[in-house]
């Protein structure tokens, strides 16, 4: 994949660049089918590496144009012609949006859930963060992965995977940090201190 068509993410879904929303995550599922290494046939055209970088960008393409915020952003860049390559890039499109748009508020469970005290005092002591850990949160207060992804707007297929810390079935470590954060504020929970303690058990996972 050149460079000029690394960061062109219309062209990495496949979709027109006056495409509707609704559009976005359809195509999507459709490059991830494409490009999974559930589909034997992508390894007759690329390595494993190479499919697995696919899927980077895949992920990518779809947290800016599934965003109608950072859609927006981008849009602006890559229809003024003026860009650069460092422009269009995830990270750069995600901070551009910090500096325009303040956080939205995120909705938290609520407290229904029966409240264990001892349980309570782990989870502010709680110094190791890992998959387990966060399972173990999510079932205390009572929420199933499908809620807890239309709380957090991700997908319970990659809430599974970081709660199994299943690096295999993750996209970059950036949207895994990303996911991380939104688990932990739709919990209740200090978002940098387990997103810092999860990332550097996660990173650990492959030495």
């Amino acid at each position: 994949m050149q460079a000029t068509s690394r960061y062109n993410y219309y062209e990495v879904l496949e979709l027109a660049a006056n495409a509707p929303q609704h559009e976005v995550t359809a195509a999507y599922d459709r490059a991830r089918a494409t490009y999974s290494g559930e589909n034997p046939a992508i390894y007759t055209i690329f390595s494993e590496q190479e499919a697995r970088e696919l899927l980077t960008v895949i992920e990518e393409a779809y947290q800016v144009l599934g965003n109608k915020i950072l859609r927006n952003i981008y849009d602006q860049r890559l229809l003024s012609g003026r860009a650069s390559l460092n422009d269009l890039t995830y990270e750069s499109i995600l901070e551009a949006s910090k500096q325009v748009f303040p956080e939205p508020k995120q909705e938290k469970v609520s407290a229904s859930y029966k409240k264990d005290e001892a349980f309570e005092k782990e989870i502010q002591h709680q110094e190791n963060w890992d998959g387990a850990f966060l399972r173990k949160v999510r079932e205390y207060k009572q929420l199933t992965p499908q809620r807890l992804s239309e709380i957090t707007k991700i997908n319970a297929y990659y809430i599974t995977a970081v709660e199994n810390m299943d690096a295999g079935n993750l996209p970059a470590v950036v949207f895994v940090r990303g996911y991380v954060v939104q688990m932990a504020k739709a919990l209740g929970l200090d978002d940098k201190k387990v997103a810092d303690s999860y990332m550097k058990n996660f990173k650990g996972l492959g030495k």
